[in-house]
Parts: structure tokens; C-alpha cells; sequence
């Protein structure tokens, strides 16, 4: 187990948060392990879903740690992606850790979603009334001339709300996996293009080697030629 007083912590939120999606992109060095914090302090939020996927960087692999202080809620090794669901049975702040400590020479590059759900399984946002809005009256009688209540107009907006975050999310997990596709073709480019160079230059050098030892056999003087003849 790494021992805490050598882990960089970065905070990345404090207090209250009203919405409930948060999505980041962080580098962690080689040999490090690194926890990024969320508070959760509102007894709305029930669910926590954390969606994570490595995009550059190695073979594409780190380990992951969901943590509420001692505890670990979710834990992988040596993984590309992945993604945990947790209830949140408890306030506090809860560790999102990626551990880089097995590679030696190589940063990672980790894209990672977190999704706070209140009971109803929804994404929690701003409460419009908690702000001190004040109704519309002549817009409410409008609306009920029309046979449409404001619960059902605030159902299909919630409605439509919830299915524009899931486009948002697809966009998300799709741009992760086209940034990590791209550093795959590159590493594989830059694997094929070294070791191409280093044949060439083998090959050229056997080649020259080859007619060293030929020119060596025609020459009297030649000690390489004296004891190929022999």
C-alpha cells in the first residue's frame, strides 16, 4: 500500500455543488498516485457514477480507486476503462484515486465523468423556487387555458433534459475513445517507424560487413582475409 504522505492530492471541488455532472481531463506522472476529491454534502444526491478511461499514454492502463476516507467503495487494476455505480449512503468526500505507480517511465492520461442521481435516478440540478423565482401568474392562466399544468410542462422539460445529458455523455465517451484511438496509431507509428530504422540500419551494416569479408579474401595482406582462406 503507497504511504498517503507521498501522495499529491488535488482538490478539484469544494462545497455544495448544485449540478450533479462533472467531467475532467488529468495527467497522472509516472510513479504517482493521485486522488481527486468531490464533496458530497446534499442529502439529495443517492447515487454516485463515475464512468473513467485512459486516452494516452503507455499501454492505455492505470489503476483506479474509489475511496470515502479509509474505505474503498470500487477498486480495478490495471485497467482502460471502466465504470462504478456507488450509493451514497453517507456525506463526505469521496476520492476518485488513479494509481501510476507501476510504470516507470510513462504519464497517463485519464478522462474521467462523475454523475450525481437524487432518488428518482435523475441528475440533480438548480431548484428555480429555492432561488426565490416568483410564478408568473398571467403565464400560469395562459397555461391552463392551453389544458397544459406546469407539473406536466416541468415533467417534459426534466424529460428532455435528462435525454440531452445522455447525448452529452455519448458525445463525451465517444471523443475519449477517438482521443485514445489516435494515441494508439501514434505509438503503433512511432513502434513501427523505430524498428524500421533500426532493420535498415542493421541490414546496412551486415551488407557492409558482407563486403568487407569478400574484399578480404582477394587481399594477401589482409589478416581477416589469412584466416577466412585457412
Amino acid at each position: 500500500m503507497i504511504k498517503m504522505r507521498f501522495l499529491p492530492v488535488l482538490i478539484l471541488i469544494l462545497g455544495v455543488a448544485y449540478a450533479g455532472e462533472y467531467d475532467f481531463t488529468v495527467e497522472v506522472p509516472a510513479g504517482k498516485f493521485q486522488c481527486y476529491f468531490q464533496t458530497v454534502d446534499n442529502n439529495k444526491y443517492k447515487t454516485l457514477e463515475i464512468d473513467y478511461q485512459v486516452i494516452d499514454g503507455g499501454d492505455l492502463n492505470i489503476n483506479f480507486m474509489l475511496m470515502l476516507g479509509a474505505n474503498v467503495l470500487a477498486q480495478e487494476t490495471v485497467k482502460t476503462d471502466g465504470s462504478h455505480k456507488v450509493e451514497l449512503k453517507e456525506s463526505g468526500d469521496y476520492q476518485v484515486c488513479f494509481d501510476n505507480s507501476f510504470s516507470y517511465q510513462t504519464r497517463k492520461v485519464v478522462f474521467f465523468e462523475m454523475f450525481l442521481f437524487d432518488e428518482k435516478g435523475q441528475l440533480d440540478e438548480i431548484d428555480i423556487a429555492r432561488l426565490g423565482a416568483q410564478p408568473d401568474g398571467g403565464f400560469v392562466k395562459k397555461m391552463e387555458e392551453l389544458g397544459i399544468s406546469i407539473e406536466s410542462f416541468h415533467a417534459s422539460a426534466q424529460r428532455i433534459k435528462n435525454e440531452l445529458n445522455k447525448v452529452e455523455y455519448h458525445q463525451s465517451l465517444m471523443r475519449a475513445h477517438e482521443a485514445r484511438d489516435r494515441a494508439i496509431m501514434g505509438a503503433n507509428l512511432d513502434r513501427v517507424t523505430l524498428w524500421s530504422i533500426i532493420h535498415t540500419l542493421v541490414l546496412i551494416g551486415v551488407g557492409l560487413i558482407q563486403v568487407w569479408m569478400i574484399r578480404s579474401l582477394f587481399e594477401s595482406n589482409s589478416k581477416m582475409g589469412k584466416m577466412l582462406r585457412n
